[in-house]
């Protein structure tokens, strides 16, 4: 199921951010990012990695996205920024004039992901640097109280997230070198009932995961989880994959 971010989403995305700790993901993309020259960041919603990009020092950045509510909240969250409306499978650079391509729980989203690797590879400037940071669920490493109540989302989160181990094989079959995945974020928590009902956890807009099921799913775990009213426990791992444009060939 395709995701309208133009709909009712834009306006509550950013709620995600203000009690989640990403401390150690902000410290990974800096590093990724410092003292770059020109960095794009696809997918990039309502601009708050852009706007972590510009402050670690990347000169100039871009941000592409095709939903134009979530760029116009982009706007204002990263003024410096180029904005640009448009697709993961055509992006709008020249060849070889990125330094930097990232995302940041994206790549979920595109229709093709070879297809946009391949571009991205196009894009970047020799010794350019790629890096997609996203769940996987096909570890069976992670756990967390969506999967557990709403039945069909981990099965859901299998077909729509590529393995780490797929990334890569694109990332290489792509031409890239020094491919690798790392942990960029572990997310552990424990939310009572009562929390997570003031903080939006249980609307429906609050994770993509929510809305790819269907209403008669959504209904039935949201009455099971105010009958229980358990504590909302996660496990959860960011998995950072990236890949490096051999300097030369």
């Amino acid at each position: 199921m395709k995701i309208d971010y133009d709909d009712s989403i834009a306006s509550s995305y950013d709620r995600r951010y203000a009690h989640d700790d990403t401390t150690d993901l902000e410290s990974f993309i800096a590093s990724f990012v410092d003292d770059c020259d020109v960095v794009a960041e696809i997918g990039c919603g309502t601009g708050h990695w852009l706007m972590h990009a510009r402050t670690a020092g990347a000169r100039h950045v871009i941000g592409v996205d095709p939903s134009a509510a979530m760029l116009a909240k982009a706007r204002r969250a990263a003024p410096d920024a180029a904005l640009v409306r448009g697709t993961a499978e055509q992006l709008p650079f020249a060849d070889a004039s990125l330094d930097r391509v990232f995302c940041v729980n994206a790549h979920h989203h595109f229709p093709n992901l070879q297809t946009f690797i391949q571009d991205v590879r196009r894009a970047l400037k020799r010794g350019g640097e790629f890096l997609t940071i996203a769940l996987d669920p096909h570890t069976g490493a992670d756990q967390w109280w969506i999967y557990d109540y709403f039945a069909s989302t981990r099965d859901a989160d299998c077909r729509r997230y590529p393995s780490t181990a797929r990334i890569r094989s694109l990332l290489e079959g792509a031409g890239f070198d020094n491919v690798a995945t790392s942990i960029g974020q572990h997310v552990p928590a424990a939310v009572s009932f009562s929390e997570a009902v003031e903080r939006g956890l249980l609307d429906r807009t609050s994770t993509s995961q929510l809305l790819v099921i269907s209403d008669l799913e959504f209904a039935h775990g949201v009455r099971t989880l105010h009958a229980e009213r358990p504590v909302l426990r996660a496990n959860l791992r960011l998995y950072a994959t990236r890949g490096r444009v051999p300097e030369i060939g």
